[in-house]
């Protein structure tokens, strides 16, 4: 009798259905926390340089920011309106409207396009967003499309407009100017569609000119609840259940040029009506992170505190904070020895007089371990390091590892190397071999201030996309954040002409990656 249960058992699991790993219906993939396990063979290694593990690309029409998404045959992105030609010594590439495409994974080919006008018009191309950042989302028969300078447009499967909701982003309040960064990504939640939308009304309800989460009716854009609290505009909402199973979205507060948004901080909001479950607020940090939580806990972030503050996700109480410079350990790589020179427990400001910043929406958990690019020294900050390091913070023990890696890759006769310690740049070549990005700003190494794309994380494998168009891959599962956690150094394209701060996607076993001039689909061969 118990055989024959187990085989029963065995049976109907092997029937059930295995959720949504065929699929990436949002910018944060299935579960909405950009980590997702499969039974897929995962691409660890890849190049399209060489065309390792590359199954095919597709040009597009122009560059772009948005995240992939994905279901079954049919692939989601958008792109900027194209461009087919540039005034002379044009100082300013600026547009307000994007494309939003869907392109058939079998052909390779766009099915069809829709334009989304918006209100606010941003820089082509720049290193920290544009209209075309905030990724599309689907729930299988319909697909709901971000202009991120003020439209949210739903269509069908075949491209037939359903419904459209715009508003205009907020570019000046009370004469205080804000440039155009937008991190906010988009989530569904059973049928409500999530927006960040810029509030104008003065009916003392909520602040005027302060930015909010919407909740909106899938199929009829019609607002069934405001948040409450408001986040700025820099942070990336975080999805995720609490302790009794509901659904609920963290938001931040807090970044430069002045946002107004107060308290800095966090929201933790029910996404039923929009009201705040509780509330964190800080003197330190700013919100230009994911606002990662889960049901024990979330991970608030600063700039030069060098700490990370650990709250209790049920009250919104500070646990602790855990030091990112103190009594730390950092491998880094010795040029000449060819290998990885070791220092253990160490304070970094006092030994090397070193701040340490984690590089802006590069933070993902994984194994209640905390992973994050570092940012490097620059013309806006000189006094920050390890450079060219990812870090790693063990939130129960609290201890924090810097591993260096490499800044880029180069062939020589079919001959894979790594560039080391190298500050590097990139161009924004389009495939009409335009300069669609007049910013010196962005054409860095992804290392310096600059929005690179966020990372994911597939079975422990985490990929970090830098703007050089280079993806690492890490493994989050070692004992040891050591050489053996660095699994590959990954080309989007040639180096010096490929450019990308775009967050790859995982689907029906292959990840799908873009760049300013390709989609690109990588599997193993």
């Amino acid at each position: 009798m118990k055989l024959f249960s187990l085989l029963i058992f065995l049976l109907l699991w092997s029937c059930a259905p295995k959720g949504n790993e065929n699929n990436w219906p949002q910018p944060a993939g299935p579960n909405g926390n950009w980590t997702v396990t499969t039974n897929d063979p995962v691409p660890t290694a890849f190049s399209v340089t060489t065309g390792e593990n590359i199954l095919w690309k597709a040009e597009l029409p122009e560059g772009g920011q948005s995240g992939i998404t994905v279901w079954e045959d049919r692939i989601f992105l958008t792109v900027m309106k194209p461009l087919n030609h540039l005034e002379e010594e044009q100082k300013e590439i600026k547009g307000a409207d994007i494309l939003a495409l869907c392109l058939d994974a079998k052909e390779r080919k766009i099915l069809w396009e829709n334009e989304l006008k918006g209100s606010v018009k941003s820089e082509y191309m720049s290193g920290f967003s544009d209209s075309s950042t905030p990724g599309p989302v689907t729930d299988g028969k319909h697909v709901w499309f971000y202009n991120a300078s003020g439209n949210l447009s739903c269509f069908d499967f075949e491209g037939n407009k359903q419904w459209e909701r715009t508003w205009k982003p907020v570019e000046e309040l009370e004469s205080v100017h804000f440039p155009f960064n937008k991190q906010f990504e988009p989530l569904l939640d059973s049928n409500t569609i999530l927006n960040m939308e810029t509030y104008w009304e003065k009916d003392g309800k909520r602040v005027y000119g302060w930015n909010y989460i919407y909740g909106l009716d899938k199929l009829t854009g019609k607002v069934l609840w405001i948040s409450e609290d408001a986040l700025t505009h820099y942070n990336t909402p975080f999805f995720g259940k609490t302790e009794k199973g509901k659904s609920a979205l963290m938001i931040g507060r807090g970044g430069h040029h002045q946002v107004p948004e107060k308290p800095t901080g966090y929201s933790l909001i029910d996404l039923e009506n929009g009201k705040t479950i509780w509330q964190y607020q800080t003197d330190e940090g700013l919100a230009l992170y994911h606002a990662t939580w889960n049901k024990d806990y979330a991970v608030w972030y600063t700039e030069k505190e060098c700490v990370i503050h650990l709250i209790n996700a049920k009250t919104g109480e500070l646990q602790r904070k855990i030091s990112l410079t103190s009594g730390v350990d950092i491998r880094s790589y010795n040029d000449s020895t060819g290998k990885y020179d070791l220092q253990e427990n160490i304070d970094i400001q006092q030994d090397f007089e070193l701040n340490v910043f984690p590089a802006w929406f590069t933070n993902i958990i994984v194994n209640d371990k905390l992973f994050f690019l570092c940012f490097k020294r620059g013309k806006y900050r000189k006094n920050i390091g390890p450079e060219y390091s990812i870090g790693r913070v063990d939130l129960k023990t609290g201890k924090t590892t810097y591993l260096q890696v490499p800044v880029q890759v180069a062939y020589n006769n079919g001959q894979k190397s790594y560039i080391w310690n190298t500050e590097l740049t990139t161009t924004n070549i389009n495939n009409k071999g335009l300069d669609v990005a007049h910013d010196k700003r962005s054409r860095r190494d992804g290392w310096h201030w600059n929005f690179n794309g966020n990372p994911i994380a597939i079975n422990d494998k985490i990929f970090f996309t830098t703007m050089l168009g280079l993806t690492y891959c890490i493994d989050a599962s070692t004992e040891d954040f050591d050489e053996t956690a660095f699994i590959s150094l990954n080309d989007l394209g040639p180096k010096g002409e490929t450019w990308s701060v775009n967050t790859p996607s995982f689907a029906n076993g292959k990840l799908y990656h873009r760049t300013l001039k390709h989609l690109i689909c990588i599997g193993e061969e």
